[in-house]
């Protein structure tokens, strides 16, 4: 634990840092806050939780548990270096009073990578080439696909989404975008958007179908069985929001049949999926465990913008400004 400045001082704000940071991060940090704070690095939430703080920690940098949240009198804000809201939006325990900031913003750049790694991972063959070269073969594989000219629809236009459609434009793509909502303005990106009452349509002639969404009451199975047989044959569809967004057994099934051409699953549902599933074993599916926007790993460009979220919004509390990626607990995101 590293206090920031003498214990006699009187501090404006106790700010708890959960995540284990090096020294660049600290000081990142640390130059974002103001002379009065008291800033506290812990190793562990149970660390913090009997600390001689507890009673005056405003604000935490971390996932501390709903149990932990609901335990700390002064808390009034907790900043989380994930994107997704779900541990705590899906709890009716964690209190309305605490304001939740996502690190939404942070992952668009890498999880995009993982889209375009994976998808032409499946266009090229990658996975039967190193199969065959391993089994002695040295031969040309028919089915050799391409970016250029396909069709791709995103489901989710927000950070992930428009990091999304401005690559695949640039390997000459088109993107559509779906959004809940009608926008004034076209995403960045994207060659045109819809609400999800085209969605039905517009998935009849995708040769991409990926999935950015978070997960919501909305989002739960918004491709179900029926909206999977309604995506043209040969796609490929990709998932790097949540799991439950697809219907898991709808679209094993679709693949296992040879109706879609792939699939690259970074979630699943459930998560992990069992050790026997299909899914696992499967030559056109690419399968991750999550890994798409690791929030605290080892991609140093991630951490890095996580903190700069955090930072920004340290900025702003101290003057009483709007927090930017504030979470809606009702909406769950």
């Amino acid at each position: 634990m590293i206090l920031k400045y003498s214990e006699a001082v009187k501090y404006m704000r106790t700010i708890a840092i959960l995540k284990e940071c090096t020294k660049d991060e600290k000081a990142m940090i640390l130059s974002a806050c103001t002379s009065e704070d008291r800033v506290l690095f812990f190793d562990s939430e149970e660390a913090m939780l009997q600390s001689g703080h507890r009673e005056d920690i405003e604000v935490i940098f971390g996932e501390p548990e709903v149990s932990a949240v609901n335990s700390l009198p002064a808390l009034r804000w907790v900043q989380m270096s994930w994107a997704g809201a779900n541990k705590y939006t899906s709890d009716p325990a964690y209190p309305a009073h605490v304001r939740l900031t996502s690190a939404s913003g942070a992952f668009g750049g890498v999880i995009s990578e993982h889209i375009i790694a994976g998808v032409l991972a499946l266009y090229k063959n990658l996975r039967a080439y190193e199969s065959q070269l391993k089994n002695g073969g040295w031969q040309l594989l028919s089915g050799d696909e391409s970016l250029e000219g396909k069709r791709a629809l995103v489901l989710g236009v927000g950070d992930i989404g428009s990091h999304t459609a401005k690559k695949l434009k640039a390997f000459g793509a088109s993107t559509t975008g779906i959004c809940r909502t009608e926008r004034d303005r076209l995403p960045e990106g994207f060659d045109m958007c819809c609400t999800l009452s085209g969605l039905d349509e517009q998935l009849k002639t995708a040769d991409l179908v990926i999935s950015t969404l978070p997960g919501t009451p909305l989002t739960r199975r918004l491709l179900d069985r029926e909206r999977i047989a309604k995506i043209q044959p040969n796609a490929i569809v990709v998932n790097v929001g949540r799991g439950f967004v697809i219907d898991t057994e709808a679209l094993t099934q679709a693949l296992q049949t040879g109706r879609l051409k792939g699939a690259v699953l970074d979630v699943t549902d459930p998560e992990p999926l069992p050790k026997e599933h299909p899914l696992r074993s499967m030559s056109n599916v690419i399968l991750t465990p999550h890994v798409s926007g690791i929030s605290w790993g080892e991609n140093v460009c991630t951490r890095k913008k996580i903190i700069g979220i955090f930072a920004d919004n340290i900025k702003k509390d101290a003057q009483n400004a709007p927090l930017s990626h504030l979470i809606d607990l009702t909406e769950g995101y």
